[in-house]
């Protein structure tokens, strides 16, 4: 029988792979009347009525940053802030992460640029301590663990340049998601709003699962530690059972075949200490 796909939950959803539509990621925006353009190679940029805010989605540029978002004071001015996700992200994130900025849009440049011009993640940080992250004394940032030890939040406490922040060679923040050899990032840089910062981290740390469509050899590249639970059948897989049910009640002397069993839950929780240090 051909390895052919079907629906799987996959949870926590982190550890998905980041096989799934990218245009969920888009959707907030674009239904907020946000302007959608694209380049001859691919790539595609939303942008906000008054052109302070923008999206980028970038499959046909070099590197591994596929989502680039920022805003600043005016159409013409460099951001004021930088947020990335690399091409390995889950796009449910990154859809989380555009749902609240659409929203704060709506509440104007005050509510989306940091005025005040300053460092934020205090409030964030004490959160995650509060939900039972810890403190790892062993790196030389202020990195920050998951209880199941998968989500990794490093903090560069030093002083850095804004132009390299906003140009995407240093970050403030980085989330490193995943087991090693596994791993997929995130950043924020400094001036992000603090209530964007909170989005971006429960966007990244959320463990809802999310569908997959797989083969059989597809889940076995899943971290271990994700659980992949089948879905409801394919249309055509229940046909299949209704027709070997109704076969077998017309005709009971008859011998037919099971309908083939759905394949097992995979995967069960562990922890792992990541052995792979920021970039």
């Amino acid at each position: 029988m051909p390895d052919t796909p079907r629906p799987y939950r996959i949870a926590p959803r982190y550890l998905a792979n980041a096989d799934a539509d990218d245009s969920e990621a888009l959707q907030p925006l674009l239904d907020a009347d946000w302007a959608r353009s694209q380049d001859q190679e691919g790539n595609t940029f939303v942008t906000a009525p008054d052109l302070r805010a923008r999206l980028a989605h970038l499959p046909g540029s070099d590197g591994r940053v596929l989502w680039k978002a920022g805003a600043g004071p005016d159409a013409f001015a460099p951001p004021e802030w930088l947020v990335t996700f690399d091409n390995q992200t889950p796009p449910e994130v990154v859809a989380d992460f555009t749902t609240a900025l659409a929203d704060t849009y709506t509440h104007g440049p005050d509510a989306y640029l940091n005025r005040n011009d300053r460092t934020v993640g205090v409030d964030t940080c004490l959160q995650l301590l509060a939900e039972g992250w810890s403190l790892d004394p062993a790196t030389p940032f202020l990195t920050y663990r998951s209880p199941d030890r998968l989500v990794r939040l490093h903090v560069r406490d030093t002083p850095l340049r804004h132009e390299a922040e906003t140009a995407g060679d240093t970050e403030r923040w980085l989330f490193e998601v995943g087991p090693p050899g596994q791993v997929w990032y995130a950043t924020a840089s400094s001036r992000l709003p603090e209530h964007l910062l909170q989005a971006l981290t429960t966007a990244v740390t959320d463990p809802s699962p999310v569908q997959r469509n797989m083969r059989r050899i597809d889940l076995d590249h899943l971290p271990h530690q994700a659980t992949a639970t089948p879905s409801v059948p394919t249309s055509l897989e229940a046909a299949r059972i209704r027709a070997a049910t109704s076969r077998s009640t017309s005709s009971p002397s008859s011998r037919q075949p099971a309908p083939a069993a759905l394949p097992a839950p995979i995967g069960a929780s562990t922890a792992v200490t990541p052995r792979r240090s920021p970039p």
